[in-house]
């Protein structure tokens, strides 16, 4: 009578193991075919650079237009990268971009205010000041960071400023002097130390030592 018994058991969990087994397979058979199985571990923002700092330059003009005299000339200072003399391709773009901005909207960027007509067109109207557009820009993470001023040249005052933020993807890094490293490092070393070639500095910063917060400097003129 045991005997039967454990035949029966044994039978029985042998039924429900290949049921399960089943169920299993078809359940897979579901997934095969229909989705990937792996994907990007990062993805980037790829927001136009351009959209972003266009808004950036329409934000700062629409400020001039409340409080700059007509006729004003306004020069550019090369953007710079906070902390840092080093320029960069990005901070050509990023310049280039918001000047041609304010450009489209009315305002006068010049090359040479010397030369630039400074009495008012009209007897009614103030007179034109001389101008400057500086900005300055710290690479985050994940970020970079921009403020961007238009300042009076006589006394300094500031007309005009904008914060923004543009993404660090492979557009933008690859305007920066940020480079990945050509060692691929395992997470577990199996054939001892990794021995490499030594090469001669090159120009880069650490992102991390970089202030991840916008903001603006009081020295963005100097």
């Amino acid at each position: 009578m045991k005997g039967r018994t454990i035949s029966f058991i044994i039978a029985l969990a042998a039924l429900l193991a290949l049921g399960a087994c089943s169920g299993y397979q078809e359940r897979t058979l579901d997934y095969l075919g229909k989705r990937p199985t792996t994907g990007p571990f990062f993805k980037d923002d790829n927001t136009p650079m351009v959209e972003l700092n266009y808004d950036a330059g329409d934000q700062i003009s629409n400020q001039l237009e409340e409080r700059l005299p007509i006729g004003s000339p306004i020069t550019v200072t090369m953007f710079r990268l906070r902390g840092s003399t080093l320029q960069t391709d990005f901070a050509k773009v990023l310049t280039e971009q918001v000047a041609s901005r304010i450009a489209q909207k009315g305002f006068a960027i010049v090359a040479d205010s010397s030369r630039f007509p400074m009495t008012a067109i009209d007897e009614d109207l103030a007179p034109p000041q001389k101008c400057v557009l500086a900005g300055a820009y710290s690479v985050g993470k994940t970020r970079i960071f921009i403020t961007a001023a238009v300042t009076t040249v006589e006394d300094g005052e500031i007309i005009g400023s904008w914060d923004w933020n543009v993404p660090l993807n492979t557009r933008t890094r690859s305007l920066l002097p940020i480079k990945e490293s050509p060692y691929i490092d395992p997470m577990v070393n199996t054939s001892g130390p990794l021995q490499k070639e030594n090469s001669s500095p090159q120009p880069r910063f650490d992102p991390n030592q970089s202030i991840n917060q916008p903001g603006f400097e009081q020295d963005i003129m100097n």
